[in-house]
C-alpha cells in the first residue's frame, strides 16, 4: 500500500489521505472565478457527462460499466452529492465569489461564460480568443470521430449560467454547501447529500431516459445506467478509470484502463480538493493545511542539508515529516518524475522538483502527486490569476435609504488561524534561497520593464534582517576557504552562492548577478558531474545554502579586530536618584558583568554626570575606584586617558565595588541640572581610539552645556508647514555627534526616564544614525518599572552583537537599490555603516530599474554583512535569493506579500512624517493602497465589476487593516493632544527597526480570550495560546477578560460583570469583593489554577521579545480605559475611522475617476 493513501472500494487505486480524512464541516472555497462553479448533475452524485457526449454530439453506448476519467483541460469534476454554491439570500452579503442570480448569466470574463445551447442539452461554444483547441494528432494522442466521446474525462451537462471550458486548464472544484458533509464514511467516501435547490433552468429537465442509440429520447450529458450490482452510496470516485467503449480509443493506442499519456495543453487530474494551480504551476491544496504547517516549520527553523544538484533536502523523509522548505527545485532523481513547471513564460528556464506528500510545497513526491503539469501561455496565466480574487460586499451601498458600510463579520482580519496564513511569506522561487526571515521581498517577483513597474503602485523592495538566525536560534554554516581566499566575481564583487553557473569543466564560473565569466582559483577548482554541478557541492555549504558566513582573511581588515567595549554614562541628578533609576540600573549592570560577551577581551568604563562630569579610575591594582570630577563643560577633557577603559576580567572587583557604592555616593544629591551633552562628548573622547557601545541613562532634561533642550512642543504648529520641525532635532549638535560616533564605530543606546518633556526628537537622532536603541520609560517609577528596566538592560548587554559592521546589498544587472530605510549612517551610495548590529535590527530597501528592460528571466539579490564577532573573528555573512522576473501585472499581484508590504509602508510613513504633516502622511498610506486596489479592479473585465463590491487579491486581503493600524499607531495618530510628543518619537523609532512580525503585531494587536477555561491553553509552556477575538469593543463581553498584545505592552481588559470566582483566582481578591474594590495586578502568580494559566500565557508572550512587556489591568468604564481604546483598531475614534468606514472610504476612492 502506498504511503498516505487508503484503499477504496474499487480496487487498489488509492484515495489520497487528504480526501478520505476530510474533517467535518464545510471545505475551503476554491480559488476560481464565479463561472467555475459546478452545477448539480442529473443524479445525486452525478453532474458528469457519459463518454461520447461531447459538446452536444451523439453518444455511443458502452457495453461496460461507466467510470470516470480524470478531467482534462476545461472539464469540471464534482464530489458526490455536490450541488451548486448559491448566492446569499437577499440582504445578506459578504465575502465570497460573485455568482449570477437565477436565470442570469454568471459574471465573469467573456471567455469563461457558457454560450447558449444550439439545441436542448447542447453546449456548443464558438471558438474565440483564449479557447483551448484540441492538440494536433501525434504519437499517443487519441482522437474520436465527430460526435463521439471526448478523451480527457467526463464533463457535466451545461445549462444556462454554467461555466464552459475555459482557457486556463483544469477548473477548480466547487465546495459543498456548509454543513453538507458531516464526515467521512467507513468506505472512504464522503456521504451523498441532496444538493440545494438550483435556480430555474430554461433548458430540458435534468434527467431523461437513457438511450444508447443516440439523441432521440436522450439528453446529451444524462447519466448512464448503473453497472451490474448497482452503484455504491458514494457515487463515482474522482480519478477512476473506465473500460474502453466505442469511440474511446484507436488501434495501437494505449488501453482504456491505462492512464492517458500527457499531451501538450492537457493535464492529469489533480488530487481531490486541489483548488487549481498557483503561479508556479503547482496544484493548490487546502490553504489551512499547507501554509500553516509550512509556517510552523519555518518558525521551528529546521534547516536540513541541501543537495545542490537537485536543490532538495538530501535526507529521506516520511510522509508525516511535513514540509521542510518551500519552493521550486531542479529535476529530481530518476525515481521521481520531474514536474514540468511554467516559469513565467521563459522557456529557457524550466524548473522541476519533487513534491511533498501531504501538501503543495516542494519536497519528496507521493504516488498520488506525481503529476505532469500543463504548460500555460502568458495569456492563460494572466487570465487564471485575474480570476482569483476576493470581494467584499458593501451593504446598502446601492440602495437609497439604507445604511452605508460593510458587514463587519465579512471583513478579513488576521485573527486565530488566519494569523499564520497572514504572516506566511511567499514560497521561495528556489530552494537555494535564504530564509524569508533574513530577506523578505514585498513582491516575490521583479517587473521585467519600467512600464510594468510604473503600473505597480506599491513599494517594490525587501525587508532585510541580517542577524535573524540568532533571533530564532539557528546556526549559520561557517565557510573557511583557507589559502584560496574569498571567491567572488571580479567585477560586481558578488560572493560565491548556489546560483553561480559552472563552465569549462569547472575552470570558470558565470556570475549570476552580472553574468561575467570568472576564472576559478586553482585552490577552489573541482571537476563537474554529468549535471554540470561541482562534484564537491555536497561538501561546500556556500554552493547549497542561501545563508553562509565566510571567515574573512586579513585583506578585509583595516585594523585588528576590536574587542567588545561597553561604556556606561549614567545620570545621577536628583530626579534619577529619587525615582530609583540609578539603583536599578547599577544592579542590572552588576548582574550582567559575568555574562558580557567577549570573555577576557571585554573592556568597560563608567562616567556619571549631573551639573559636572565624574570619571572613574578602575585600574586593576586599586581596591576601590577613584572618582575624578571635571566641572569644565564647554570644553571637557579626559583627566586620566589610560585607566578609564579597563579590562573587565582584570578589574572585576573594582567595577563591582563601583556599582555597589554608586547609590550611596549620590543618595543625598539635590542637584537638578543635567549636563548630558558634555557627558556624551567626554565619553566620546574616552572611546574614540577603539569604538564600541555607549549606554546612556538619562532622566533629567538636558539643561547645561552643548545639546541643552527646551520645550518647543506647540499645538499651534500642527497642521502647518512647520509641523515636521517638531519631529527633527533643533540643535545640530546631535546629528554631528551621531556622524562622529559612526566614524569611530561607536553605537549609542539611550534609556530615557522622563518626568516631563525631554525633546526625544532631538536626542533620538544619536541612536538613529548609530544603529542604536531608544528605550522609553515615561514617568519612571521603581516600584512599577524596575522589572522592565532590569530585563531590557540584561537583554541589551547579553544578546549576540556584530561589532564594527558594514552592510552592502547587490542586485542583478538592470536593477539597483534606490533607497535604504532604518537606523544606520549611509557612508556611500550603497554602503551602510553599522557600528554594531544585533538580532533586533531590521532594515528595508527599495529597488528601482536601472535599465528599461530586465533581460534576465531571474533576478538575484545578495546582502553581505562584514563584521567582527565577540570572539574577535572577522566574518562575512552572506544572504542570497533568486526572484523570478515577470511580464504581467497579474503575476505581481499573485506574488505580493501583504505583511512585508505593510512593514515597508510603515517605515516609509514614519520617514515621511519627518518632513511632512501627519495628516498628509496618513493620506499617503491610503493613497498607495487605493491605487493598488484600483489597478487590480481595472484588470478585470467590466462584467466582473459591481459597484457595491470592493475587489482585492487574496495576497493583499489584510493590507487595508494593517494600513489602518499604521495610521492609528502612536507614531502617526492624531495631533498634539492625542499622543505625547516623546512617545510619538519612541514608537516611530521602534517602527523603523522592527521586522515584519513585530510591525504587524504593532499595527494590529492580538486579543486573547481568557475568561473561557475550556481548551488546553496555559497549562504548560508548550500549550497553545488562548483563542482570539476581533479587535473591537463591540466583540467584548461585559462578563469577559481579554488580554491585548501589541508587542510593546500587555493590557488585560476586564468587564464589569466578570465572574467573582475568576477575579478571586487571578487577582487574589476575596470572594465577596468585586474587581472595582482595589487596584488589580496579575503578577506575581497566585496558587490557583486560573492564575497559573494566565501567567503562563503572559510568560509565553514575553519569550524572545526584545522589550519586556508590562501587563496593565484596565477595568471596563474606568478612566484608564481611555488609554486602551486606541489599540482597538477596528473601532472609530475622534480622529480616525472604524474598519468598516475605512473600507467604504477605500471603495469610494477606487470608484472615483
Amino acid at each position: 500500500m502506498q504511503s498516505g493513501a487508503t484503499p477504496g472500494p474499487y480496487g487498489s487505486n488509492p484515495i489520497p489521505a487528504a480526501y478520505s480524512q476530510q474533517p467535518p464541516g464545510p471545505r475551503p472555497l476554491p480559488n476560481g472565478p464565479p463561472a467555475m462553479a459546478a452545477f448539480p448533475g442529473a443524479a445525486g452524485g452525478g453532474g458528469m457527462r457519459p463518454p461520447g457526449a461531447m459538446h452536444g454530439g451523439p453518444a455511443k453506448a458502452s457495453p461496460q460499466p461507466m467510470q470516470q476519467l480524470p478531467p482534462g483541460p476545461g472539464s469540471m469534476m464534482q464530489p458526490p452529492g455536490q450541488g451548486m454554491r448559491m448566492p446569499p439570500p437577499p440582504g445578506q452579503q459578504g465575502m465570497g465569489l460573485m455568482m449570477a442570480p437565477p436565470g442570469q448569466q454568471p459574471m465573469g470574463p467573456p471567455a469563461m461564460a457558457a454560450f447558449p445551447r444550439a439545441s436542448p442539452g447542447a453546449a456548443v461554444r464558438p471558438p474565440g480568443p483564449g479557447m483551448m483547441q484540441a492538440p494536433p494528432p501525434g504519437p499517443g494522442v487519441m482522437h474520436a470521430p465527430p460526435g463521439q466521446g471526448m478523451m480527457g474525462g467526463m464533463q457535466p451537462p451545461l445549462g444556462p449560467g454554467m461555466g464552459g471550458m475555459g482557457p486556463t486548464g483544469p477548473m477548480s472544484f466547487a465546495p459543498p454547501p456548509p454543513g453538507s458533509i458531516p464526515g467521512p464514511q467507513p468506505n472512504g467516501f464522503m456521504p451523498s447529500n441532496p444538493p440545494p435547490p438550483a435556480p430555474a433552468f430554461t433548458g430540458p429537465p435534468p434527467q431523461m431516459p437513457f438511450n444508447a442509440a443516440g439523441p432521440p429520447g436522450m439528453m446529451p450529458g444524462a447519466p448512464p445506467p448503473p453497472p451490474p450490482g448497482g452503484l455504491p452510496s458514494g457515487g463515482f470516485r474522482p480519478g477512476e478509470r473506465f473500460p474502453a467503449g466505442p469511440g474511446m480509443g484507436a488501434p495501437g493506442m494505449p488501453g482504456a484502463n491505462m492512464p492517458l499519456p500527457p499531451q501538450p495543453g492537457m493535464g492529469v487530474a489533480p488530487p481531490p480538493f486541489m483548488t487549481g494551480y498557483d503561479v508556479y504551476g503547482n496544484p493548490q491544496g487546502p490553504p489551512h493545511t499547507c501554509r500553516e504547517r509550512c509556517l510552523a516549520d519555518t518558525l521551528n527553523r529546521r534547516r536540513p542539508h541541501v543537495d545542490v544538484q537537485r536543490r532538495r533536502p538530501s535526507h529521506p523523509r516520511s510522509s508525516s515529516d511535513g514540509c521542510r522548505r518551500l519552493g521550486v527545485g531542479i529535476p529530481a532523481s530518476s525515481g521521481s518524475p520531474a514536474l514540468h513547471i511554467p516559469t513565467f513564460g521563459h522557456d529557457e528556464i524550466k524548473r522541476a522538483g519533487p513534491r511533498c506528500r501531504n501538501c503543495c510545497c516542494t519536497s519528496e513526491p507521493g504516488p498520488q502527486q506525481q503529476l505532469l503539469q500543463p504548460q500555460m501561455s502568458h495569456q492563460q496565466q494572466q487570465q487564471q490569476l485575474m480570476e482569483q480574487f476576493e470581494s467584499l460586499a458593501l451593504v446598502g451601498a446601492m440602495g437609497p435609504g439604507q445604511a452605508e458600510g460593510a458587514d463587519p463579520m465579512a471583513m478579513p482580519r488576521p485573527v486565530g488561524g488566519a494569523f499564520a496564513q497572514a504572516m506566511a511569506a511567499q514560497p521561495p522561487w528556489d530552494l537555494g534561497n535564504c530564509s524569508s526571515d533574513n530577506m523578505r521581498m514585498t513582491v516575490n517577483a521583479i517587473p521585467a520593464t519600467t512600464a510594468l513597474r510604473s503600473r505597480w503602485p506599491l513599494p517594490l523592495g525587501a525587508i532585510v534582517h541580517p542577524m535573524a538566525d540568532e533571533a530564532f536560534g539557528r546556526t549559520v554554516p561557517v565557510v573557511s576557504l583557507g589559502p584560496a581566499g574569498i571567491v567572488r566575481c571580479r567585477r560586481c564583487r558578488t560572493y560565491m552562492n548556489p546560483f553561480m553557473v559552472w563552465m569549462d569543466g569547472g575552470r570558470r564560473f558565470k556570475c549570476n548577478v552580472c553574468a561575467l565569466l570568472n576564472e576559478t582559483p586553482p585552490e577552489y577548482f573541482s571537476s563537474l558531474d554529468h549535471n554540470g554541478q561541482r562534484k564537491d557541492a555536497e561538501e561546500r555549504p556556500e554552493l547549497g545554502c542561501g545563508t553562509v558566513e565566510y571567515v574573512a582573511p586579513d585583506e578585509y581588515m583595516v585594523r585588528a579586530p576590536m574587542p567588545p567595549v561597553f561604556f556606561f554614562v549614567i545620570d545621577v541628578s536628583y530626579s534619577a536618584v529619587a525615582s530609583g533609576m540609578v539603583a536599578t540600573a547599577a544592579a542590572a549592570i552588576r548582574e550582567c558583568l559575568h555574562k558580557l560577551p567577549g570573555d577576557e577581551r571585554t573592556l568597560v568604563g563608567f562616567l556619571t554626570f549631573d551639573s559636572s562630569l565624574h570619571y572613574y579610575n578602575l585600574k586593576s591594582s586599586l581596591s576601590q575606584p577613584q572618582m575624578m570630577v571635571v566641572t569644565e563643560l564647554d570644553d571637557p577633557f579626559v583627566p586620566l586617558p589610560d585607566d578609564l577603559l579597563v579590562n573587565l576580567q582584570e578589574s572585576m572587583h573594582v567595577v563591582e565595588a563601583l556599582l555597589d557604592s554608586l547609590l550611596t555616593t549620590f543618595a543625598a544629591n539635590t542637584n537638578l541640572e543635567s549636563a548630558m551633552g558634555p557627558a556624551l562628548q567626554a565619553a566620546f573622547l574616552v572611546t574614540s581610539h577603539i569604538g564600541g557601545k555607549l549606554l546612556l541613562f538619562q532622566s533629567s532634561v538636558p539643561s547645561l552645556g552643548v545639546g541643552k533642550v527646551k520645550n518647543r512642543e506647540s499645538a499651534a504648529m500642527y497642521g502647518t508647514d512647520r509641523e515636521a520641525n517638531l519631529r527633527n532635532p533643533e540643535d545640530a549638535f546631535y546629528k554631528r555627534f551621531a556622524a562622529e560616533c559612526s566614524r569611530i564605530q561607536l553605537t549609542v543606546d539611550i534609556f530615557s526616564f522622563n518626568m516631563q518633556y525631554t525633546d526625544l526628537a532631538s536626542i533620538s537622532a544619536i541612536p538613529r544614525y548609530t544603529c542604536g536603541e531608544l528605550y522609553y520609560y515615561p514617568g519612571y517609577s521603581s516600584q512599577r518599572d524596575q522589572v522592565k528596566l532590569r530585563s531590557e538592560i540584561v537583554h541589551n548587554l547579553t544578546r549576540p552583537t556584530a561589532w564594527e559592521a558594514v552592510m552592502r546589498i547587490r542586485c542583478s544587472k538592470g536593477l539597483r537599490i534606490s533607497s535604504f530605510h532604518g537606523h544606520f549612517f549611509n557612508r556611500s551610495s550603497d554602503l551602510l555603516a553599522l557600528p554594531t548590529c544585533d538580532p533586533d535590527k531590521a532594515f528595508a530597501v527599495q529597488m528601482a530599474h536601472e535599465e528599461s528592460i530586465v533581460s534576465s528571466p531571474v533576478a538575484y539579490v545578495q546582502c553581505a554583512l562584514l563584521y567582527t564577532n565577540s570572539n574577535g573573528e572577522r566574518r562575512i555573512r552572506v544572504h542570497t535569493m533568486a526572484v523570478p522576473v515577470v511580464q504581467e501585472l497579474s503575476e505581481m499581484y499573485k506574488a505580493a506579500d501583504g505583511a512585508a508590504l505593510a512593514c515597508l509602508m510603515a517605515k516609509l510613513a514614519v520617514e515621511k512624517s519627518l518632513c511632512a504633516r501627519l495628516d498628509e502622511t496618513r493620506g499617503s498610506v491610503t493613497t498607495k493602497l487605493v491605487s493598488a486596489l484600483k489597478e487590480f479592479r481595472l484588470m478585470h473585465a467590466s462584467s466582473l465589476r459591481q459597484s457595491n463590491k470592493i475587489i482585492y487579491p487574496d495576497t493583499l486581503k489584510y493590507l487595508p487593516l494593517w494600513c489602518l493600524g499604521i495610521t492609528k499607531s502612536a507614531a502617526l495618530r492624531g495631533g498634539a493632544k492625542d499622543v505625547n510628543a516623546d512617545e510619538r518619537i519612541a514608537v516611530g523609532h521602534e517602527i523603523m527597526s522592527a521586522p515584519v512580525l513585530a510591525l504587524c503585531r504593532l499595527a494590529y494587536p492580538t486579543l486573547y480570550v481568557l475568561h473561557d477555561p475550556s481548551g488546553p491553553w496555559g497549562l504548560s509552556a508548550s500549550s497553545p495560546l488562548p483563542p482570539c477575538s476581533p479587535l473591537s469593543m463591540a466583540a467584548l463581553s461585559d462578563a469577559g477578560a481579554y488580554l491585548l498584545d501589541n508587542g510593546r505592552m500587555l493590557v488585560l481588559w476586564v468587564g464589569r460583570m466578570l465572574s467573582p470566582q475568576w477575579a478571586a483566582e487571578v487577582f487574589g481578591l476575596d470572594s465577596g469583593a468585586g474587581p472595582d474594590s482595589k487596584p488589580l495586578s496579575v503578577e506575581p502568580v497566585k496558587d490557583t489554577p486560573m492564575s497559573r494559566r494566565v501567567c503562563q500565557v503572559i510568560s509565553t508572550l514575553r519569550e524572545h521579545r526584545p522589550v519586556y512587556q508590562q501587563c496593565f489591568v484596565v477595568r471596563q468604564g474606568s478612566p484608564q480605559e481611555v488609554h486602551a481604546l486606541p489599540y482597538f483598531v477596528e473601532d472609530r475614534s475622534q480622529a480616525s475611522p472604524s474598519y468598516s468606514d475605512y473600507m467604504v472610504t477605500l471603495h469610494k476612492a477606487i470608484l472615483s475617476k
